[in-house]
This record gives structure tokens, C-alpha cells and sequence, in this order.
């Protein structure tokens, strides 16, 4: 693979990177999971204890979903059942939200305690999924109720530049690998697309940690490969994220999240 040139200087300094798992914590995964410094997890799918545990030696980010929402632990998600759902989206079938709702600000606000009870902060996911004024508002609320949190946004390009005085750091998704429809490396303009909202973010002063996927080997090590190049960690998973660590890595792994829970399903 031809990279292009890095987007930072060769000598620009390299952070731990962000693992990312959305699996149930099995004792192997809990034993993955406490070999890196970050994780970002679904905490309700964790005892407190496990979380306890966890946060002795790794710092903890709860998954939190802003702009789509999607059943997990013990919330429920069907399709229409809340006045604050709007359409479906078909590629994790999570339900996009209404984020002005003041009932999803409620349910927002009750998730994120929930999950920072037990953890260092939160990896807020789907920041693209909805109204961009209201997105916004709704992470200065965050902010303003947690302001030692550690809010990690998933990319939220779009919201820059009056995101980024709101968060300690960006996960930049797909930053050389997409999923669908089958794990693969962007086209050149795909890479382009993620080499420029780099610089930007990176102007905007905020630490970036990359999430890709991949099915093989050697998919893996392109991800990897091009990352190093830019200065960045990378997380490299399969869609689902259930790999609590990065069999390629190629130095001690730290993953990264991506968006979408397990799948909403229609029971009407």
C-alpha cells in the first residue's frame, strides 16, 4: 500500500490508544481488557465491581449514544415506543432521536449517570446522527453536569469548531478501514476525506485515537501502517466490537469504539 505523507511531523509525539469493546465481560475479556490503559466499554452490561476492577489499572469511558438510540442492558428500544424516535437506521438498528426532545435530554442525562457512576467518563457516540444546534446543547449539558468528566466524542466533524472546547479528545472511526458492505481500505478520496478532518481536528488542539476494521491479516497491518504514519494509535476490530483487544498491533494495544449498540428490534 502507497501511504501518503503523514499528516503530522515524524517526530510528533504518540498517546496509548483507546480500546474499544461492546462484548459482555467474560473473564477473558476482562482479563484483555485490564492489559490496556483506556477502554471504552457498554458499562451496563458491568457489575460495578467489574468496573472497579477495571479502572485499577486501565482508565474507563462508558459507551453513551447522543444522537441514535438502541436497547442495551436494561434499556429497551422499540422502534416508535418513545415520542423522541424518528426513523431507523438500517445499517445497526438503532433509532435515530429527536436530540430537542426533552424527553431524550431525560433519558440522556439518566444514561450518562448511570454509566459515570462507575467510570472515568464517557465515549459519546452518534454525534453525526441528528440535529447538529441540538447536538451540541445537549453535550453542553454533559459537560456542564460532569465537568471532570472525560468526554471523548466519535468523529463529530461537522460540530467543529464549537465542539471541540467541549471534549478531551475525538475518536476518529474508520480512519482507514470501513466495514460495510466488507472490511476494506478507502478509495483515495476516502482517504483524503479522513487525512483532512485530522489536520482539522488536530488544529483544534484535541488528542485523536483511531478505530478501524478488518478481516484479515493483512488489512490489519494497512490499517496499523497508515495510522503510525500519521501519528496515531488505531484500534483495529471486526463490526460487531467484540475483540476486547488488537491481535495485529503492532506495540501494546489500547482499541477504540464505534457507533451502534446491539440491534433495536421491531416488536410491533
Amino acid at each position: 500500500m502507497s501511504l501518503p505523507s503523514p499528516a503530522e511531523p515524524a517526530g510528533a509525539a504518540r498517546r496509548t490508544g483507546l480500546a474499544v469493546y461492546y462484548g459482555p465481560p467474560t473473564p477473558a475479556a476482562l482479563r484483555a481488557l485490564a492489559g490496556h490503559e483506556r477502554v471504552a466499554v457498554q458499562a451496563g452490561l458491568y457489575s460495578p465491581g467489574e468496573l472497579q476492577a477495571l479502572r485499577r489499572t486501565a482508565q474507563v469511558l462508558g459507551y453513551l449514544s447522543v444522537g441514535e438510540d438502541h436497547p442495551l442492558g436494561e434499556w429497551p428500544c422499540v422502534p416508535g415506543s418513545a415520542p423522541y424516535h424518528l426513523q431507523v437506521n438500517p445499517a445497526w438498528g438503532s433509532v435515530a432521536v429527536d436530540v430537542r426532545h426533552p424527553q431524550w435530554r431525560q433519558v440522556l442525562l439518566e444514561r450518562a449517570a448511570q454509566a459515570l457512576a462507575h467510570t472515568d467518563g464517557l465515549l459519546l457516540d452518534t454525534l453525526d446522527s441528528a440535529d447538529p444546534t441540538g447536538t451540541l446543547a445537549l453535550i453542553r449539558t454533559l459537560r456542564a453536569h460532569w465537568p471532570h468528566a472525560t468526554l471523548t466524542g466519535n468523529r463529530g466533524f461537522a460540530l467543529l469548531p464549537e465542539l471541540a472546547p467541549l471534549l478531551d479528545g475525538v475518536l476518529f472511526e474508520a480512519f482507514s478501514t470501513t466495514h460495510a458492505p466488507a472490511p476494506a481500505l478507502h478509495p483515495p478520496d476516502g482517504m483524503a476525506y479522513t487525512a483532512h478532518w485530522l489536520r482539522e481536528v488536530r488544529r483544534h488542539g484535541l488528542p485523536v485515537d483511531a478505530l478501524d476494521y478488518a478481516d484479515t491479516p493483512e488489512l490489519a497491518a494497512a490499517a496499523h501502517a497508515r495510522a503510525t504514519a500519521y501519528g496515531l494509535s488505531t484500534f483495529v476490530t471486526d463490526r460487531t466490537l467484540s475483540r476486547p483487544a488488537d491481535p495485529h498491533a503492532p506495540t501494546p494495544t489500547h482499541p477504540v469504539l464505534t457507533s451502534g449498540g446491539p440491534p433495536c428490534t421491531d416488536h410491533t
